[in-house]
C-alpha cells in the first residue's frame, strides 16, 4: 500500500487507467492485473462440447496451448499438405474470448508423420523440408500466436550435455536448432521464439548443458527470445532446497536476456492420495508460483491440462495421478485455492522496457508529477499532485523526472 505523509493530496491523472477485470473470480481476473500470461494445454475440442471444462477454461485463463493439435503429425500428415481445421477451431476460439495462443511444437524427434521421421534425407533435404514445415505453420499463424515452442526435448537425459540422438541432430548435426530458429524468426519477426525441455526447472547437469548451448546461442546471435520448463514435478521432490535451485535456474537464465516461461507444470501424487499429500501439492503449485513471479524475466506461467478428468500423468507414470488444478469433477483443489491467493496477494515491483530498474510502491509526496506507465511497463499518461483532497489512484507505474520508476497503488 501507498501510504501519504505531511498532508493530503490530491493525484491528477491525465489518463484511463484501467486492467481487464472480468469480475468472475477466477485466476484470469488476478493474472490479467499484473499482466501475466496464464494459461493451459486445450484437450481436442473438448472447450467445445463440454460446458463445464469451457466455463472453467474461460474464468481462469488468458492463454492457451494445444495438447497436440500443433505438433507436426497434426499439422502436417502428408508430406507438402497442411491440416489446420482443428488448431484454427482452437485459434478463433481463442480470439473470440480475448485469449492469448501459444504455439506447441515446431521441431521435436516425437509425434512426426512416417514420411518425415522415416524418410531418407541428406542435411541439405531436412534442412529444407524443416524450413518449409516451419514456414508453413508459423506463416499460417502469424499474428495469432505471440510464442512459440521452437525445439522441443532436443538434450539427452544423460547429463552428458549433448544433445539426443534424435533423426534431426543425426542428420544434420547439432546445428539444426540454430536452423529452426532462424526459419521460425523468418517467418513471424515478432514471435517470442522458446527452447522448450523437461527436467530442467532446478539447476541440474541437464539444464547446465541446455544453459551452455543457449548461452552460446545467444552470443551468436542465434533469434532465440526464451527458455520453456516444462516443469513436470512430483509431489516427492518438493524440498526448500528444490525450491531455491529452481530460483537459481531461473535468475541464471535471465540473465541472459531471456523470458522464462513455464510451460507445462503439473504436480504428480503417488496413489492413492490422502488430504495431507493435496495440502502440500498446493503449497508446492504456491511456491512455485511465487518464484516464479519473483523474477521479473518470467512471463507465461501454462498448467498442463486444468481438470484431473483429461490428465496425460496415469496413462504415462503409472500409480500417479491427480496432477491437476481441479478434480475430476471440476472442484477445485487447494492447488487451485494456493495459486489463486497469491495472485490475488501480488503487489507487483516497477519493471520499464530497457531500465532495469526494480524498486517498491512508494510515498508520494505533495507537489511532484511525472509519467504514468501501466504494469505491462507502457507509458499511458502523466500525474501532477497537489494539496487539499483526498488521494485516490488505481494500480499504475509511475516515473518521475530523472528518479526510479515506482508502483503506485491506491
Amino acid at each position: 500500500m501507498v501510504r501519504f505523509k505531511v498532508q493530503p493530496v490530491f493525484l491528477f491523472i491525465i489518463a484511463v487507467i484501467g486492467t481487464c477485470v472480468h469480475g468472475q473470480g477466477g485466476l484470469r481476473e488476478y493474472a490479467d492485473k499484473i499482466g501475466l500470461n496464464i494459461g493451459t494445454c486445450v484437450f481436442g475440442r473438448t472447450y467445445q462440447t463440454n460446458q463445464d471444462y469451457n466455463k472453467v477454461l474461460l474464468r481462469d485463463f488468458n492463454t492457451i496451448v494445444a495438447e497436440n493439435e500443433m505438433k507436426a503429425s497434426a499439422m502436417q500428415p502428408q508430406k507438402g499438405q497442411f491440416s489446420f481445421g482443428t488448431a484454427d477451431a482452437m485459434v478463433a476460439f481463442a480470439q473470440e474470448n480475448n485469449m492469448k495462443v501459444r504455439g506447441h511444437t515446431l521441431v521435436w524427434h516425437a509425434q512426426n508423420p512416417s514420411w518425415l521421421s522415416g524418410g531418407t534425407w541428406t542435411r541439405e533435404t531436412l534442412l529444407e523440408q524443416m524450413r518449409l514445415h516451419i514456414e508453413g505453420v508459423v506463416g499460417h499463424f502469424k499474428g495469432k500466436v505471440f510464442e512459440w515452442d521452437v525445439v522441443n526435448e532436443a538434450f539427452s537425459d544423460f547429463g552428458s550435455g549433448g544433445l539426443r540422438g534424435s533423426f534431426w541432430q543425426r542428420t544434420i548435426g547439432d546445428d539444426f536448432l540454430d536452423s529452426a530458429f532462424t526459419y521460425a524468426h523468418h517467418a513471424d519477426p515478432d514471435a517470442i521464439l522458446y527452447y522448450n525441455d523437461y527436467n530442467t526447472s532446478n539447476v541440474n547437469a541437464k539444464s547446465t548443458a541446455v544453459y551452455n548451448r543457449i548461452r552460446q546461442m545467444v552470443e551468436n546471435g542465434i533469434p532465440i527470445s526464451g527458455i520453456g520448463f516444462q516443469s513436470h514435478q512430483t509431489l516427492e521432490e518438493y524440498t526448500p532446497e528444490f525450491i531455491e535451485s529452481l530460483r537459481e535456474n531461473f535468475d541464471r537464465f535471465a540473465k541472459l536476456g531471456l523470458n522464462i516461461a513455464v510451460t507445462e507444470l503439473d504436480i504428480r501424487i503417488t496413489l492413492p492420495s490422502d488430504q495431507d499429500d493435496l495440502d502440500k501439492q498446493g503449497e508446492y503449485y504456491r511456491e512455485y508460483l511465487e518464484t516464479f513471479l519473483a523474477n521479473p524475466a518470467c512471463k507465461t506461467f501454462m498448467i498442463w491440462g486444468f481438470t484431473d478428468r483429461y490428465s496425460w500423468i496415469p496413462g504415462t507414470f503409472q500409480g500417479t495421478g491427480e496432477a491437476l488444478l481441479y478434480t475430476n469433477s471440476y472442484q477445485p483443489k487447494p492447488a487451485y485455492n494456493a495459486l489463486l491467493a497469491v495472485l490475488e496477494n501480488f503487489e507487483p515491483e516497477a519493471v520499464l522496457p530497457g531500465s532495469g530498474v526494480v524498486s517498491k510502491p512508494y510515498t508520494i509526496r505533495n507537489g511532484t508529477s511525472g509519467a504514468i506507465f501501466n504494469l505491462l511497463g507502457a507509458k499511458i499518461g502523466s500525474y501532477a499532485v497537489s494539496s487539499g483532497v483526498r488521494p485516490v489512484a488505481n494500480q499504475a507505474v509511475i516515473a518521475g523526472r530523472g528518479v526510479r520508476p515506482r508502483v503506485l497503488v491506491k
